[in-house]
């Protein structure tokens, strides 16, 4: 009978050490997602301001698009601003790029269509939007994957004895303001 018990109990401690486990590896790939958002944003921002860079030499004066996307990018980069200033800069950026703006100014440009270099930026600017989509979207399915985990019977039981265990993570969205104006955006010509 005492053999039982024992048996028992090690199964139970050997479960509980493997949830543990388990749960604590999601939670650092969360946070390993959180981050390759971090460097797909920077990727990013560098690639743009090759991109203004390259426009820069090539037109006389500046266009309000190019403007934009500078103080966007500079709202995004600064270390005093707080995580909501940055985060809505980012989601701005992000609205400038996809509204076609930037590939717009570009046409009424031919010599900037012409150049090698400027269609190589207009790629990496597609590549880039793409591998943040793509950065957003594992964040979010880590986080799932990660309530799931914790949140299933008994698995609950082991996230409730450990504290460190029980982290609430905000998934990446727009706000509903952001998604009417998504919703209501147009390309014009």
């Amino acid at each position: 009978m005492e053999y039982i018990i024992l048996v028992i109990a090690v199964a139970i401690l050997f479960w509980a050490v493997t949830v543990y486990n388990k749960l604590v590896s999601q939670i650092e790939a969360v946070h390993n997602s959180e981050k390759e958002i971090s460097v797909q944003l920077d990727r990013r921002g560098k690639v743009f301001d090759s991109l203004i860079a390259a426009v820069n030499r090539y037109l006389s004066h500046e266009s309000e698009v190019f403007t934009k996307v500078t103080a966007l990018r500079a709202q995004t980069l600064d270390p005093n601003a707080s995580p909501e200033v940055v985060k809505q800069a980012q989601d701005e950026l992000s609205k400038v790029v996809s509204s076609g703006s930037i590939n717009i100014a570009v046409e009424s440009y031919p010599e900037l269509k012409s150049d090698r270099n400027m269609m190589q930026l207009q790629e990496e600017i597609v590549s880039t939007e793409n591998k943040l989509s793509f950065a957003k979207k594992a964040y979010n399915n880590a986080i799932e994957r990660y309530n799931v985990t914790r949140n299933s019977f008994p698995n609950l039981v082991v996230a409730n004895i450990f504290a460190d265990l029980h982290q609430d993570f905000e998934y990446w969205s727009l706000d509903e303001a952001s998604i009417k104006t998504e919703e209501a955006r147009r390309v014009q010509f």
